[in-house]
């Protein structure tokens, strides 16, 4: 009888063993798959509008602010015009918010920041103010003040970022940073048209800087050094240096010739440096989705 009952008893502790085995194995934990739209997981939606953020306006979201467009974007299957939506949203809604004036003041704040790292080796106002307080001549000191006064006057719509560019290297500060015609010359057209000057476009460029000498450059003629940066500020080429600008910042390279192509006619006619970045940040390149 001892054995019988021991030998029952260990059949019952393997049944039971067994049956806890297999309830184990066969749990599912539901929603355990990683959230995702049109394929593209959540966290790669989440770092998309974290970077466009950073890029556009300086700084990163706020949680209430990466909660609210994360899901405007998946709500809207992350669809091509969503995301030119919150890029749109970025650069020019003015309403109040917490963490700035508003994200169209933070926005130009930003580009006239990084335009100024390119133009002036990131100098900031105070650096600009002293040099404009100790100008030589009323022109030079009007000069540095029309660099200060560029951020909001291209904020609401008086100039052109074309006008902006022209005026961060038309200045005693530019000049300082790159002192004699020489530099000047190599160094406009590096910020402007990334590239050097040829040749011939250098010979035009000096006669006209230096001298004061009437010569041809791109295709228009001046004499002085206002009109070679009103030539190089206003060019076809000066549109195409602000697509590859706008490529580099976006995606560290350069534009291919189509690309280009597919963005400068219509930008030479709209002059709008947003229009640019809206197609070029809301790619699936930039967003990595």
């Amino acid at each position: 009888m001892g054995k019988n009952l021991y030998s029952f008893l260990l059949c019952c502790l393997i049944l039971i063993s067994s049956s806890n085995c297999t309830k184990q194995e066969t749990i599912i934990v539901p929603d355990n798959d990683s959230p995702s739209v049109n394929n593209v997981p959540a966290i790669r939606i989440e770092n998309y509008v974290n970077r466009l953020f950073i890029d556009l306006i300086g700084r990163e979201p706020l949680d209430s602010e990466l909660a609210t467009e994360v899901d405007a974007l998946k709500n809207q299957q992350l669809i091509k015009t969503a995301r030119v939506s919150l890029i749109n949203k970025l650069q020019s809604d003015t309403n109040p918010i917490a963490s700035d004036t508003s994200y169209a003041h933070a926005y130009h704040k930003q580009l006239y920041r990084l335009s100024k790292a390119r133009c002036l080796d990131g100098a900031g106002d105070e650096v600009l103010q002293s040099f404009r307080d100790f100008a030589d001549t009323d022109s030079d000191y009007q000069r540095l003040q029309r660099v200060l006064d560029s951020r909001l006057e291209w904020q609401q719509g008086l100039i052109n970022y074309n006008e902006l560019l022209a005026r961060m290297i038309y200045n005693n500060l530019y000049d300082e940073l790159n002192m004699n015609t020489f530099n000047f010359i190599n160094a406009s057209f590096d910020n402007l048209y990334w590239r050097s000057p040829t040749d011939a476009e250098f010979a035009a460029g000096f006669k006209m800087v230096e001298d004061n000498v009437s010569a041809t450059l791109l295709g228009q003629v001046g004499q002085n050094k206002g009109d070679y940066v009103e030539i190089i500020s206003t060019s076809r080429e000066m549109y195409e240096g602000i697509i590859i600008w706008v490529y580099q910042q976006a995606l560290a390279r350069r534009p291919d010739t189509q690309e280009t192509a597919a963005l400068l006619e219509d930008f030479i006619d709209h002059k709008d440096i947003k229009i640019i970045q809206q197609e070029v940040l809301s790619s699936d390149e930039y967003a990595n989705f």
